[in-house]
C-alpha cells in the first residue's frame, strides 16, 4: 500500500498518475465498473481508495506501449498541457499500463487518496502557468490625447436653454402685435 495522498483544490488542472502493475489481460477487468443490484464494482476505483469514485469521464488508464512513438511527457505536455518539470525522461521510460486521474474527476470534498495493489504512485503534475512577460506596443497613433466628447446637459442647462427659447419667443411675438396696432 503506498502512503495516503493528499488532494488539495488547486486554481489550476492537475493530474495524479498511478502505474498499474497487472497483465494485459486483466486490465479490462481492473478498469471497467460493473453494476450488480444497485451496487458499484468497480476495481480500480476501489484501489484508489477514494469514496466515492472518481468520474470515469476524467480518468484515462492508457497502454504505453501504444504511445511508445509518441512519447508519454509529449502526451501530457501537448495534448493535456502540463508541466512536468525534469520527470519528462523518468515518465517517458515507464512501461505497461498508466492511470490518470485528473482534478475534475474528484470531488471537493475529498481529501486522499489511498491507493492500493496493484496501483503505485508515479507522481503529481500541474498545468503549466504561462507568464510570460508581454511587451509594450508603441505606436505614433497612441500619442497625445483623445479628442473629448461634449459634456453632458445638466437638468438647469437644459431650463435655461428653454427659458431662453421662450423669452425669445415672446420678445418676437410682442414685436409683431405692436407693429401690427401701430
Amino acid at each position: 500500500m503506498t502512503a495516503a495522498l493528499a488532494i488539495k483544490n488547486a486554481p489550476y488542472r492537475s493530474v495524479w498518475i498511478f502505474k498499474i502493475d497487472l497483465n494485459d489481460d486483466e486490465i479490462d477487468t481492473f478498469s471497467h465498473e460493473v453494476i450488480e443490484e444497485d451496487n458499484h464494482i468497480w476495481p480500480l476505483g476501489t484501489a484508489l481508495g477514494i469514496n466515492p469514485f472518481p468520474d470515469h469521464d476524467f480518468v484515462e488508464v492508457l497502454d504505453l506501449d501504444a504511445l511508445r512513438s509518441y512519447g508519454f511527457a509529449n502526451y501530457l505536455i501537448e495534448a493535456n498541457g502540463l508541466d512536468l518539470g525534469e520527470d519528462a525522461q523518468k515518465l517517458d521510460d515507464l512501461s505497461g499500463h498508466i492511470l490518470l486521474v485528473f482534478s475534475q474527476a474528484v470531488e471537493s470534498g475529498q481529501t486522499e487518496f489511498a491507493p492500493t495493489a496493484p496501483l503505485s504512485f508515479v507522481g503529481r503534475y500541474h498545468q503549466a502557468i504561462d507568464t510570460r512577460q508581454v511587451e509594450p506596443m508603441v505606436s505614433l497613433a497612441a500619442k497625445g490625447q483623445l479628442p473629448q466628447g461634449k459634456p453632458v446637459k445638466s437638468d438647469a442647462r437644459i431650463g435655461g436653454m428653454v427659458a431662453t427659447f421662450v423669452l425669445i419667443f415672446l420678445a418676437i411675438f410682442v414685436t409683431v402685435f405692436v407693429w401690427i396696432g401701430g
